[in-house]
This record gives structure tokens, sequence and C-alpha cells, in this order.
């Protein structure tokens, strides 16, 4: 299967319809059919609400992230360190991460404001407040020339070969999670229901192993 990168340059479109044609295609290349640009500004700015503080378990969850992408990180980064305190910036591909409990819409528009900000791919990993389940919902916001692409409520999947990816949980592309950068395909790294289902629960048992937790 052939990938192309959609970390850099990224592009403003948000996939909503089914499978292409091609094995894998950039996301700014799709078909205006099923597209969505949006911005999420007006649902959550810096003041509105208090935003939780940092937690030991949202800096191990970035920091899995940054494993998994088999990158080195540094913490804080321009507008991140502002709007998104305790996110990681890793080096390669140029990724801004940041953990929370809190459920959509918060850190939305902070995620908004960084992307635009740096022109960098955010990813808001979302995982539960009380820590009893280890999976998480990942928002991805790719900045682009004019607007914003969202990839809302994806999760984290794992193959048996090793390799991790964020899969949607109703349709859109799904993202390979590379050194190299984010890579999109249309086609899922699953055969049926019952694959996804064993590759959403080794994620989480990946996660388990590492002591990803509260």
């Amino acid at each position: 299967m052939q990938f192309t990168t959609i970390s850099d340059p990224p592009n403003a479109t948000i996939v909503e319809s089914g499978p292409s044609e091609a094995d894998a295609t950039t996301i700014g290349a799709a078909s205006p059919q099923g597209v969505l640009r949006t911005s999420m500004l007006h649902t959550v700015l810096p003041g509105n609400v208090p935003l939780p503080s940092v937690t030991r378990a949202d800096s191990k969850i970035t920091r899995h992230m940054a494993t998994l992408m088999h990158s080195s990180a540094s913490r804080g980064h321009g507008m991140a360190a502002a709007f998104l305190p305790g996110s990681l910036f890793l080096k390669a591909p140029r990724v801004i991460v940041h953990a929370t409990a809190s459920q959509a819409p918060l850190y939305l528009g902070e995620a908004e404001i960084v992307a635009v900000a740096t022109g960098l791919p955010v990813l808001l990993l979302r995982r539960s407040a009380d820590g009893s389940s280890l999976d998480l919902t990942v928002d991805v916001v790719l900045p682009g020339p004019t607007d914003l692409t969202w990839l809302l409520g994806y999760r984290l999947f794992r193959t048996l070969a090793g390799d991790s990816w964020l899969v949607p949980q109703v349709r859109g592309p799904s993202i390979q999670l590379m050194r190299q950068g984010l890579f999109a395909a249309e086609h899922a790294p699953y055969f049926d229901h019952w694959d996804c289902d064993a590759g959403l629960e080794r994620a989480s048992a990946h996660l388990a192993s590492h002591r990803i937790g509260g």
C-alpha cells in the first residue's frame, strides 16, 4: 500500500465520505464532495472556561505518543506552551501533542490557535477522566493556507506487526503514525470489524503495558 504525507504540507479539509478509488491519498487531494471546512474558534476560547492542569497521566500519554512515532520530543514550543501547557513538540515529524481528560469541545479552540500560529498539526489525546479506561480518542487539526482540517474522535489502533494508526469511529481516512509524518490512507488497516476490535484492544493493551495511568 502506498502512502503520502498529510503533515508536510498540511491541507485544510476533513473527509466525511467513503473510500476513494486510490489506495492512499493526501487528505487535501480529496474530492470536494463529502468535505467539510470548518473553524472551531467560536467553540472555546482561552479565558471562557478554566482549563484543567496537566497531570502525570497526561504527561505519560504524550510521551507514549512520541514513542509510537519514534520521535524525540521537547516541552514548550512557542504558542503551544502558552495555549496548550504541558504539550510536547515532536521534532520529526513536526507535530504538537497534548493530552487531557477533558472532553470536546474543551481545547478545540486552543488547538486551532496553535495550529494556525505554528503551521503544525496538533494531536489532542483525550483519555477517560477517572482513569478507568486506557482507550483514547484523538482529535487532529491540520492547518492549511485558508482553513483547517478537523479529524475528530479517532481511535488508536495497533497492527499485529506493531504499526500504530489512528482510525475513524465511523468513516474517513485512516492515519498511520510514522517518524516521517502522518500518512493518510483511504483503506483501513484492518479487514473487518473483528480485526478492527482486535487492533483497538492491542493498542489499549500496549498502553497498559507501559503503565499509562493516573
